[in-house]
């Protein structure tokens, strides 16, 4: 029998596998191409929360890591509101304060793609800004905020390689699918006007944005918004600029999927309780884009990615060793709520109305001043937005009030007291919203004229009341209360304790509210 020489092998080989069907061929282009964005949005944990049954970025992190498998066109997004407030941006740590250290840090480790501005970015300091944007791996888009220097206003920057890398209106993503198919991706970025520091100056949100959109159409398949303003702005938004067919934003902290027109708004449950995942499917001769929005859960059903977790654990470290420290005993339990009575520090329900949280720190702080008349606060200082039942810890405790603050005995007359109660009734939704103890009730005349009372009777306008203020509220920098301020002439005296006094609960709302809890739980 004859040998078969090596090529006649190889060329009967190479045949018999062609004609099974299994050699295999480079896929046909289709002209579709798919796109996944993952969002959250108002991220101030990094940690899970409610007894680590939700949230979490390390399972964010997990998330991520499988719609890549699913999808390598997959970007990770946060809607703003990510560097303040925690408790943990509140420390310092070698010398610094860490003012969204951790949260960057944690990010970095999640693999995001892109951010906007939230509002929030804007609570600390120029300098501090600076050291988180240099710091952070992830990509900046911003339509409308600039940067207030010598110069001029100019784009704020990151330092990249010793050079100033500045963050661009409008971001390109390029992609490609196994067949070959391509597409570009527009992303525009807007952030909400909202009391802005010197160095930041805000432009208007719709124009910038439809600025950016003009620059960047023809260059793009299609584009998409990344925005952090009020779901009324965003739904203008959508009216003014209906090509943008998907806008994930951020601002509220309640899922919600809206749409307006051709367009949806999709935001996140805060602190990464929930995410969306939006699978984009679009056809490059039709030029038609297809957008399914999936709601997901981020709790224990997803594992936690190590490298993640690594830093989260890192950083709880961190902030345990400094608490004690400072004399705080984070893991001591100072309250027990029932499970069927939890803590009610959701953000949409304390903005809006009495909650047993809310009722619990106005009789905390009258049991630290016991002869005040009342007891006035913003619901904007109640940060923790979430439900506690189980052991409530000392860290709990600033979880839910993280900007502390000293208690003031403010004495003032009647007529501007009623003033302040009435703008804080309408500023129902937002951190403007105040709440009171149960010595001072309200009665509506047909829904028109308000009358307020200390007891059970109506405010006199030249009557002097002894109040108890939180410090925040004498600012003049809350919502539609420019006007209560240290020399406002209807004033007559501001007492305030010393922060140093430990002994002396006014001193900090957080040592009021964990001396309050202690009292009325059982030993």
């Amino acid at each position: 029998m004859k040998k078969l020489s090596f090529v006649a092998i190889c060329v009967a080989y190479c045949c018999c596998w062609t004609a099974c069907g299994t050699l295999k061929k480079t896929p046909k282009n289709d002209d579709l191409i798919d796109v996944t964005f993952l969002q959250i949005n108002d991220v101030y944990e990094i940690e899970a929360l409610n007894g680590g049954r939700e949230g979490g970025m390390a399972r964010v992190a997990t998330l991520r890591n499988r719609l890549k498998t699913e999808n390598l066109n997959t970007f990770t997004i946060l809607a703003g509101d990510f560097l303040s407030p925690s408790v943990v941006g509140t420390l310092k740590y070698e010398d610094k304060s860490i003012k969204g250290r951790q949260m960057v840090e944690a990010m970095n480790a999640v693999g995001m793609d892109m951010v906007t501005f939230g509002n929030h970015e804007f609570d600390i300091k120029e300098a501090e800004l600076q050291e988180r944007l240099n710091e952070s791996n992830f990509r900046w888009v911003s339509s409308n905020m600039k940067h207030k220097t010598a110069q001029g206003y100019e784009p704020f920057y990151r330092m990249k390689n010793n050079a100033k890398d500045f963050l661009p209106p409008t971001i390109i993503l390029d992609v490609k699918d196994a067949d070959g198919t391509t597409a570009r991706v527009g992303v525009i970025g807007v952030t909400l006007n909202f009391a802005m520091p010197d160095y930041a100056r805000y432009y208007n949100a719709d124009s910038a944005a439809i600025a950016a959109y003009n620059f960047i159409k023809n260059q793009t398949d299609f584009v998409v918004a990344i925005t952090h303003q009020s779901i009324d702005e965003d739904k203008q938004l959508a009216q003014k600029l209906p090509q943008v067919q998907l806008i994930m934003g951020g601002h509220e902290h309640n899922n919600m999927l809206e749409k307006v027109g051709n367009s949806r708004i999709a935001k996140a449950d805060a602190n990464a309780k929930t995410a969306y995942i939006h699978r984009l499917k679009y056809n490059k001769k039709t030029k038609q884009l297809q957008i399914n929005s999936e709601l997901k859960a981020i709790d224990n059903q997803l594992s936690d990615e190590p490298t993640t977790f690594a830093v989260v654990q890192k950083w709880k470290q961190i902030t345990k060793d400094i608490l004690e420290k400072k004399g705080i005993q984070p893991d001591e339990t100072v309250f027990f709520a029932a499970a069927n009575e939890p803590l009610e520090g959701r953000e949409y329900l304390v903005r809006s109305r009495r909650t047993n949280l809310t009722q619990h720190i106005a009789n905390a702080i009258r049991y630290a001043l016991p002869k005040v008349d009342g007891v006035v606060f913003n619901s904007g200082s109640i940060r923790i937005d979430d439900q506690l039942s189980g052991n409530v810890s000392q860290y709990d405790v600033l979880r839910i009030l993280p900007y502390g603050g000293k208690i003031l005995t403010v004495e003032l007359k009647g007529k501007l007291l009623a003033q302040v109660l009435e703008q804080g009734r309408k500023n129902v939704g937002a951190g403007g919203f105040l709440q009171y103890d149960d010595w001072i009730t309200y009665d509506m005349n047909n829904n028109e004229v308000t009358t307020w009372r200390i007891g059970k009777e109506a405010i006199q306008p030249d009557k002097v009341y002894t109040i108890a203020f939180t410090e925040f509220l004498l600012t003049g920098k809350e919502k539609g209360l420019s006007f209560l301020t240290r020399d406002n002439p209807d004033i007559v005296k501001v007492s305030e304790p010393k922060t140093d006094d430990f002994n002396d609960p006014a001193s900090d709302i957080v040592r009021a509210l964990i001396r309050y809890f202690k009292k009325i739980t059982p030993k």
